[in-house]
This record gives structure tokens, sequence and C-alpha cells, in this order.
């Protein structure tokens, strides 16, 4: 179904389908046979959606749009230092089939050009011809999700009438550039242009630079991360031949042309955009994809340096323990400890993607709170993409911090950071799966330090229940006659939702945990809530009457107290005070809860 970006996609391509300037390139021979009308558009985003529209799916030959790709293969193999002794990153103002050499050391200026493109092709590893040029055939496969083809005819075309790029080579050889055997690395060089591509293959290619190195639809990765950029400079300098200057300062993106009639383009972190039409400009670019590309920055707001600015938004929000707390229901003493004590406790709550302006706020809020806070939480649940850069500036931050005898915990469920460098003896961050999980683990020790807690043989004593505030000795004897014992192992069922409610618990060892289950019951949801010793669970359906509304299960082995249904009718007629001092308590609990439940919503909207 058309969107409205696809509609707009549809409107250029409108315009300039009735565009006839230009020549298809003929110094190939086969490439004369293309049909000058063929005209494609087609964009892929980073989550790998992709709009097309034209001939998106008519082959034609890569070309020169082969050497970025060619490149980044040889700097995930050689690395940086071994391809800059005989390639250079400098554009060279002059054709793509220019004789383009550094005076001084007999380098290419750049892998962009025919000199560059050779010499990169030279080394790529391999046992011979077929197994160097089907590494470079697999790897451009991998980049489209596609297994793509040669056009033999347009291979045989190239190599017959080649004698500039074997002079360029045999020059390259002379220079030391270039290894033996020089034909080999030519014929590998015309073959890999004769590699066919769709216009919606070269728009995965181009998103898969986009994404960092990863192809979006198969997640694979192709590219190492620190050779993305190095590729996109090049393209962003080099790419367009001796119309690169005009093109970065109208266009504004990295890309990539090819005399076939296509040309990519790429938007760090966003989307990878191709543009197929055979009719080519002077220069070699072709002249529909030209416009189209600059029609579509300005539509788009594509420009490399128009960026839009981090959002103020990217700290979501910001509270502290003593304000929102986590699910696990626990005696009332320990929750006036921990709103006593929790303002110690600060929950920084990210969003959207943290690259520096957005740590860079970050870390003034943890500055702006340190004096305060002895535990730092935070929240990256919502946050997708960070790289090595910002990594090392929070890496240092949080030393910082610890160093002065902070605690910090990051909630990264996906994970976005590099969790060893975090979890290091140097650096000592503790790393939480949920918010609920972090904001537990520091009740917890704040329970721990500041409430005593009343125990027996391991038990939490009955009469330390809340539920039984109030009561005298007495009363507490007659309870005791109607309670029983019941242990569950870790991991059962303690009361299942929708059966009747037939007894009121009461937790003395152990913990549990509530979930509400999927609508055919066969599945657990995420946990609605916890409940530690010393408090009751299942109250309400006892009172109501009604069907139990969630599962309960046994985190560990938990041992409780039971109260039926029957035993309580049974005290109602014998002890009306006592029942009816048991009702006001569990009232007062559940409206404790709910206060509780009323400041979490207010300071969480605030």
């Amino acid at each position: 179904m058309e969107n409205t970006i696809s509609r707009i996609i549809g409107h250029l391509f409108d315009k300039y389908r009735d565009c006839t300037e230009g020549n298809v390139a003929d110094y190939i021979p086969e490439l004369t046979k293309a049909d000058p009308e063929w005209f494609g558009i087609s964009v892929f985003t980073v989550d790998g959606h992709g709009y097309s529209i034209g001939d998106c799916e008519q082959t034609f030959t890569i070309q020169s749009i082969s050497k970025a790709f060619t490149y980044g293969m040889i700097l995930d193999a050689h690395g940086i230092d071994e391809v800059e002794k005989r390639i250079g990153v400098e554009p060279s103002g002059e054709a793509f089939n220019s004789i383009s050499l550094d005076p001084g050391t007999g380098r290419p200026f750049n892998p962009m050009i025919n000199a560059g493109a050779i010499a990169a092709t030279g080394m790529v590893k391999g046992d011979g011809f077929e197994q160097r040029f089907e590494q470079i055939r697999a790897k451009f496969s991998a980049y489209a999700n596609n297994d793509l083809p040669v056009d033999e005819d347009v291979y045989r075309s190239e190599s017959a009438t080649g004698f500039r790029n074997r002079a360029i080579a045999y020059l390259l050889r002379n220079f030391g550039v270039l290894d033996d055997p020089v034909e080999e690395s030519v014929e590998v060089y015309f073959k890999q242009c004769s590699i066919l591509v769709t216009c919606r293959d070269l728009a995965l290619m181009a998103a898969s630079l986009a994404n960092g190195g990863i192809n979006p639809v198969t997640e694979e990765r192709v590219l190492m991360p620190q050779n993305v950029e190095r590729v996109l400079s090049v393209m962003s300098t080099c790419g367009m031949y001796d119309y690169s200057g005009e093109w970065i300062f109208k266009v504004g993106l990295p890309a990539k042309s090819g005399v076939g009639g296509g040309v990519l383009g790429v938007l760090p972190g966003q989307l990878g955009v191709a543009v197929f039409s055979p009719r080519l400009d002077a220069k070699g670019n072709t002249v529909r994809g030209v416009r189209a590309f600059s029609e579509l920055s300005k539509l788009f707001n594509l420009h490399l340096f128009n960026s839009p600015s981090v959002s103020r938004q990217v700290i979501r929000r910001v509270y502290k323990l003593s304000e929102v707390g986590s699910h696990r229901q626990r005696p009332k003493a320990h929750h006036q400890a921990i709103r006593e004590h929790g303002s110690s406790v600060v929950i920084i709550e990210m969003q959207g993607d943290l690259f520096f302006a957005a740590v860079e706020r970050l870390v003034r809020k943890i500055t702006s709170n340190a004096e305060e806070a002895w535990t730092i939480v935070i929240d990256l649940s919502r946050v997708s993409l960070t790289d090595r850069a910002t990594e090392d500036l929070l890496n240092k931050t949080v030393t910082e911090q610890v160093e002065t005898g902070k605690q910090v915990i990051f909630v990264d469920p996906a994970p976005v950071l590099d969790r060893d460098r975090f979890s290091s003896s140097e650096v000592k961050a503790k790393f939480a799966t949920d918010i609920d999980n972090a904001l537990e683990y520091c009740e917890n020790l704040i329970v721990k330090e500041h409430v005593k807690q009343p125990a027996v043989s391991g038990l939490h004593a009955f009469h330390d229940f809340d539920i039984f505030t109030g009561l005298t000795s007495k009363e507490l004897t007659e309870i005791e006659s109607l309670l029983e014992m019941e242990t569950f192992p870790a991991g059962s069922k303690i009361v299942e939702q929708g059966s009747p409610a037939d007894q009121l618990y009461l937790l003395a060892k152990g913990s549990v945990s509530i979930f509400h289950n999927s609508k055919n019951g066969t599945e657990r949801r995420q946990r609605v809530a916890a409940f530690s010793r010393g408090v009751p669970f299942g109250e309400l359906s006892v009172i109501d009457g009604s069907p139990r509304s969630a599962d309960v299960w046994a985190d560990e082995e938990s041992t409780c107290y039971t109260f039926s249904l029957e035993a309580l009718r049974k005290l109602e007629s014998a002890s009306p005070t006592v029942h009816a001092k048991i009702l006001r308590n569990i009232l007062l609990i559940n409206v404790d809860r709910l206060r509780r439940c009323n400041q979490e919503i207010a300071s969480l909207k605030a």
C-alpha cells in the first residue's frame, strides 16, 4: 500500500522519466545495448523497509560502483595501514580512467578511480583468478541479499577493449603497488565491474553502509564498523569522479556512480538510495540520477551537513526511588524505609540514540545528582544505538563515580553497551535486564541496611504481619489456631488465574511473583508484581468472592501461612471484632499500595 513517502518518490519519478539528456556509455561495446529509457528509483531504510518505483528489477552491470565495496573488503582483510601503503585517499579531480598517481610514491590518489580500484582488486586475497573473483561476488551478494550473477558478454567486451586499464596496471606494477600476476588482477577487476545488479540491490547495498556495515534485511555484518566511515569518507570526496565537489555541495551524500547507469547514495544511520538510468552526462554520471538525487535530498533533508540537532528529550525523565519503586510488595516498615532513604537512588531514563550530544547531557545530569545520590541507575531500555567513542566517554564517567564511592547500574536489555568493558574490575558497573529488577535490587539494599529483620527459624512470624496490626495477644492466639502452613517448591504455581478464591496467603519465607496469563492461558505475560516475605496475597478475591485475577508463582522455595475461607467465616461468626480488625488492616494495606501508585504516576508525569 502506498504512503506519503512512496507517493513523493513516485512524483519524482514522473517528473524525470521524460528527461532524454545524456548518452548511453559506448566505450565498452556491450554497454550500448542498454535501453536508454530504463529508469528506477529505490530507497531502503536501516530497519529494512524498501520503496521502489520504475525499472528497479532490471539488471545492469555494477561497473565503478563496485570500487567502494572492494575497497571495504581489503580494509577488512588487511587493515588501513597496509592499504594506505598502496592506495591514497585524496581526490584526483580528474576523470575516472585518468592515470593519477602520486609522483613520489606511485600510489593511486584514491580507490574510486580506475588506478586505485585495480590496486584494490590486486589486494583481494585468494588462490587464483576464480577464487579471488568469487570472494568479491559473494561479498557483493551478501550486501544485496541476492545471489548476483555476471554478464559474461560485458566481461568479455571489457577484457577485449581494456588496453588503458592494462597500461595502468603495469604502471602500478612498476611502482610496486600491484603484485604479480598483473593480468590476473586486471581480469578480476574487469569481471567485478561486470557483476549484474538491480536498482533495488544497490539501494540495499547502500542501506548496509548506512546501517553501520550490517545488512538491514538479513542482519548479517558485511563490513567492519571502523571501515564503514573510511569507505563513506572516500565516497564523499571521490565517489562521483571530477563531479564529487559539486555533488557533495548540492546533494550532500556519500555516493558512487557507474557507467552502467547506476548511482547510490548513503545517509548514515538512516537510509540508502539508488537510481538507475543509462543516459550519462559528460562526466560519466547518470543524468536522471543526479537530478533525482538533488531533489530527493532537498525534499527529505538528506544533506549530510544539515543533520538535525539531537532532541532535547534524549533524557526522558529523572526520578528517585523514594518516588517510584519496583513492583515488589513488602511489609509497611520496608516501604517506609524505602521512602525515607530512596532519594539516594537516582534513575535517569534515556531514549533515542546515544551519541556524543546525548551522552554529554547524560554526563551533566549524573554530575548534578552525584552529591545526593549513592546509586545512579541509567535506564537504556529505549536506546538502540551508540558508538565506541560515546562508550569511552560514558565509561570514564562511570569510573569517576565509582572511584568516589558511588554505585552505577545500567538497565540495558538489548544490550547497547559492551558489558565486559563496563563491568570490569576497574569500572565495576552493574547491569539489570529491566528497570523493575534494578529498582528491586536497590530497595533490597536499603531494607537490608535500615530495617531489622524479624525472623523465627527463618520465617517471618505470623504476628508481625501488617494484616494483624492492633490485635491483642489473646486475639493473635485465636488467629494462630486457625492458620495452616504450606511450602511450595521453586517454580511451582501457587494460585491459578480464574480459580475460585478458597484461602488467603501470608508469605512467611521466600518470594513469589504475579503474572497475568495470555488470552489462551498458555503463556505468562510480563511480571506485574512480586511479593516479599511478610506480605499477604490473594486477600481481595477472598473478600469479594471473585475468581483469582492472576497466577502466582514461587520464585524460590516459599512457605506460606494459609487462612482458609472457611476459617475466616468461622472467625467472623465467633469473633466479629477480630474479623473487622483484619478487614480494616487489609483495607489499609491496599490504600497504602494505591497511594504509592498515585505518587508514582504523579512523579512520572512531572
